[in-house]
This record gives structure tokens, C-alpha cells and sequence, in this order.
């Protein structure tokens, strides 16, 4: 009979000790399940953020790339088209210049 007692009794043991760790596991699981639902807050709260603030700002950032370089392609067609006048007044210019030159000589070789 001592032997039975003693299994008994080891048998209780046992399931003290299972009980313990059962707890022990529930109060560990319950805590990853809050660390999990935080998370999965912080989650949700980063998507909405970037769904509203940054998705928005990087739209509104490439909408200005966008407007600034068509302006800054509208102002190099500017420069192209001055640079055009500008070298046509230079050639006119210099065609005056030697008209200048043409027309004092003759009025010299007349005098």
C-alpha cells in the first residue's frame, strides 16, 4: 500500500506541478495576445497615418515636381527663343556695322 500512496501522492505532485505551468503558460499566452493586439493598433495607426498624411504630402510633393519641371521647360524654351533673337540681332548688327564701314568708305574716296 506504501507504494500506491507514494505513486498517489507523486501523481498529485504532478498535477500540481502541470496545474502551475498550465497557469504560468496561460498568464505568458495572455500576455503575447495584449503585446499582439498592441501591435496590431500600432499597425492599424501607421496605416492610417500613411493613408492620410503621407500618401498626400508624397502626391502633392510629385504634383509640384511635376509643376516645376513643365515651368522650368517653358523657361528653356524662353532662353532657346532669345538666344534665337539675340544671335539674329548679333549677325544684323554686324551686317550694319560693315554697311557703316562700306558707306564711310565711299563717302571718304567721294571727298
Amino acid at each position: 500500500m506504501d507504494d500506491n500512496n507514494e505513486v498517489f501522492e507523486l501523481l498529485i505532485k504532478m498535477y500540481s506541478e502541470i496545474q502551475g505551468i498550465k497557469s504560468d503558460f496561460s498568464v505568458r499566452m495572455d500576455k503575447l495576445e495584449s503585446r499582439f493586439d498592441d501591435l496590431g493598433h500600432k499597425v492599424d495607426k501607421t496605416n492610417i497615418i500613411i493613408e492620410n498624411d503621407i500618401k498626400p504630402r508624397s502626391k502633392a510633393l510629385f504634383d509640384g515636381y511635376k509643376q516645376n519641371t513643365e515651368a522650368i521647360n517653358i523657361f528653356n524654351n524662353k532662353i532657346e527663343a532669345l538666344q534665337n533673337e539675340i544671335s539674329n540681332l548679333t549677325i544684323r548688327t554686324v551686317k550694319n556695322e560693315n554697311n557703316i564701314i562700306h558707306y564711310s568708305k565711299s563717302m571718304e574716296q567721294n571727298i
